[in-house]
């Protein structure tokens, strides 16, 4: 029978080409989003008969999957899943799946299935130019800040992450903001982990680093990957003690991506914290996901 292996940071890179296609556009779909999650989520994968295949930990809902990915053979790829379900003694579940994959998953199970939206896994999807500008009522608060962001730091300047010097320069940042918040929850955690993965690793893995620079140091860094028109940030951090620093690194990253239409900026988990700011900028599109339950026959 088909053993599921733990993704790791020497195997993701074999998995690079699954993630290749827009796929729904969704976060969980991309390759920074699993590899910087894989430790929380606790994530194993197979490929059969090309497609991507990945089990892993949404907490409350247990061991799940996510629906199969790749351009080979659907219907295989699902009866290795129902296998390994079956195998582990767990219910049949697939997670975060994307509202175009509902179709596919009907064609296979009918009326066995019971798919229904969860909250806490859409994905705030904004304007790309609205970031870059900032224009109109609904922004003024953030231009606001970016203003007095630039006002106190004239110097400042966003570069993108390309050299040795400039990546020391933001692992310093990053454990500088560590320093500075020092009850992290594991999750928080597994997130400030993540993003250093995520930069030292960022031209193997397809992403594009860009830090906010001011009296020569960073302040602020944001890491992601473009699909299609699709900008997806998986990382954003800033020091909290620079006023407008955040937002101010939220309008450079995309400036960064002038071919970027939409921004995907992930979902909030839940936290209230991140839900009240990711809906203060003002997203076009909560993108949903589903948990999809398999009734046994």
């Amino acid at each position: 029978m088909l053993e599921y292996e733990r993704i790791t940071g020497s195997n993701i890179f074999a998995l690079k080409p699954f993630f290749e296609t827009y796929a729904c556009g969704i976060c969980d779909n991309t390759i920074g989003a699993v590899y910087q999650w894989r430790d929380i989520y606790v994530s194993y994968y197979a490929v059969v008969e090309d497609m991507l295949c990945i089990r892993a930990n949404y907490g409350v809902y247990g061991d799940c999957y996510t629906a199969p990915l790749g351009g080979g053979d659907f219907d295989a790829a699902c009866e290795a899943n129902e296998a390994d379900a079956k195998r582990l003694g767990i219910p049949l579940r697939y997670c975060v799946v994307p509202f175009c994959m509902i179709p596919s998953l009907e064609a296979r199970y009918g009326d066995r299935m019971e798919a229904e939206p969860v909250r806490d896994w859409a994905d705030y999807i904004y304007d790309a130019e609205a970031f870059r500008t900032f224009a109109g009522k609904a922004y003024h608060g953030q231009k606001n800040h970016v203003n007095r962001f630039y006002r106190e730091h004239p110097d400042a300047v966003s570069v993108t992450v390309s050299d040795a010097e400039t990546e020391r320069a933001c692992l310093a940042f990053l454990e500088r903001f560590r320093a500075m918040h020092p009850e992290l929850s594991p999750l928080e955690e597994n997130e400030w982990n993540g993003a250093k993965d995520l930069l030292i690793n960022r031209d193997r893995l397809g992403q594009t680093a860009v830090a906010l620079m001011t009296n020569g140091e960073v302040v602020a860094m944001a890491i992601g990957e473009m699909k299609n028109e699709m900008l997806f940030e998986h990382v954003e951090k800033a020091m909290p003690d620079v006023a407008g620093a955040y937002p101010a690194m939220a309008q450079a990253f995309v400036k960064h991506f002038p071919d970027a239409r939409f921004l995907n900026r992930e979902d909030d988990g839940g936290d209230p914290g991140l839900r009240y700011s990711k809906t203060n900028y003002k997203p076009i599109e909560l993108r949903e996901k589903f948990l999809v339950t398999i009734r046994e026959i």
